[in-house]
């Protein structure tokens, strides 16, 4: 089961990243602004996503969670796919929508399914083992993006990312199994699940768990943002430096980017996350501040590394230092999901993880690629295309001081409200 999740939730990324890698083919061909850039892979993407995932969620938390899942890989890849028939900029739009409702029924129900199956003392290890299907997912999609569009071009690249997800959707819908049957692992065959309001005002009357959904989302203000506009920042300041690797590698400079974003990300951040998930299990048991500490300096550490990503004059160096950069952001996924889950008690689950999803697409997902790229359009007058593009990266980067920030001040309520929360379910 943990395999087969992990493997679409990495589609998930895979298809939410390719179009950053093929952003300016997509942008020179359909004669997009960089704040239209940003839309389509934050806001367009996000709104949906944001507004759907809770309904489903909570459906999740009723019903056949397995069947969910299965039927989102099969939507958000149906409409990967279709994006490349865009033949402007609102046909992408409403295909990328389609995206984000697809994409909002994967990740709380599997997370669900693995809270349930594993026991609380490895939950957060298996949580981090379902997390390594982000940067393996998202490297897959920029190399395979970057390498393939020199190719295919853009759009047969958009079918081609597709495609697999048709193939899992289906292995998921038809041989994984909700063991659960309809009830509350736990619960008394009459216990009942409380309605979404009351799972909503329940969940957000819980500072720390507040705290820890806003400290999240800021965290991926920083990413989403620095991602959607990483392949265009190194093709429009490191062309030159980029070719002389092309031509050493035989690839030509988008695929040397994907290769290099790919490789380093997917090895920073996979081992951010069994690092992370490792040092949960060791510490969280003992210390439930452990849980969101770790993830508090992992968002302050990863920040400094996107920092000096983008600054130094070496593309070499800059695509190396991402492998630290998606190492520290990414070891917050074990210890801050299982915090989210254990305040949420046994009843929502599905429900808490799709409300955090709520506040990080609404906050991270919509207006991190969006506000980068109108600070880019903003500055390029002044400051050239390029140089513009830089700037307004690292102006966005101040979202990841206050994740570590918000991440601190969760440190000083969750082991009162955990217990609170544990205490009444007893």
């Amino acid at each position: 089961m943990l395999g087969l999740l992990t493997t679409g939730y990495g589609l998930n990324l895979l298809d939410r990243q390719i179009i950053n890698i093929l952003a300016e083919p997509i942008k020179r061909d359909l004669g997009l602004a960089d704040w239209q850039l940003g839309a389509l892979s934050g806001l367009s993407f996000a709104l949906l996503y944001s507004v759907a995932a809770l309904p489903i969620a909570r459906y999740a938390d009723r019903a056949n969670r397995a069947r969910i899942v299965g039927v989102a890989i099969l939507t958000w890849s149906v409409f990967t796919a279709l994006t490349a028939t865009a033949t402007s900029f609102v046909q992408m739009l409403l295909f990328r929508l389609g995206v984000g409702v697809g994409e909002a029924g994967g990740a709380p129900p599997s997370q669900s399914l693995i809270a349930d199956r594993f026991p609380p003392e490895r939950r957060s290890g298996a949580l981090a083992v379902f997390a390594l299907g982000a940067p393996v997912g998202a490297a897959v999609g920029l190399i395979g993006g970057g390498l393939l569009e020199g190719v295919i071009g853009w759009r047969w690249t958009m079918v081609c990312a597709g495609i697999p997800g048709v193939i899992i959707g289906a292995l998921v819908l038809f041989t994984l199994r909700d063991s659960r049957s309809g009830k509350v692992r736990g619960a008394g065959p009459t216990a009942e699940i409380p309605s979404l309001t009351a799972a909503l005002k329940m969940l957000l009357s819980r500072r720390t768990f507040t705290l820890i959904a806003f400290a999240g989302a800021l965290l991926s203000f920083c990413n989403y943002g620095a991602m959607a506009f990483a392949g265009s920042y190194y093709l429009r300041l490191h062309s030159a430096e980029l070719a002389e690797i092309g031509a050493l590698v035989g690839q030509q400079p988008l695929g040397v980017i994907g290769l290099g974003l790919g490789i380093f990300g997917a090895t920073g951040g996979a081992l951010g996350a069994l690092v992370g998930g490792r040092l949960g299990d060791r510490f969280g048991s003992s210390s439930l501040r452990a849980l969101v500490l770790i993830p508090a300096v992992g968002s302050i550490l990863g920040t400094i590394s996107y920092a000096v990503m983008f600054t130094v004059p070496s593309a070499a160096i800059s695509l190396a230092v991402f492998a630290i950069a998606a190492f520290f952001t990414s070891v917050w996924y074990g210890p801050g999901t299982l915090a989210m889950q254990r305040l949420a008690g046994a009843d929502a689950k599905a429900t808490a993880l799709a409300v955090a999803l709520f506040i990080n697409s609404a906050v991270g997902l919509s207006f991190g690629p969006l506000l980068m790229g109108f600070a880019s359009d903003l500055l390029t007058p002044s400051m050239g295309e390029g140089e513009g593009l830089r700037a307004g990266i690292l102006i966005g980067l101040v979202g990841g001081v206050a994740s570590g920030l918000l991440y601190w001040l969760a440190s000083r309520s969750i082991d009162r409200e955990i217990a609170e929360v544990e205490g009444a379910s007893e």
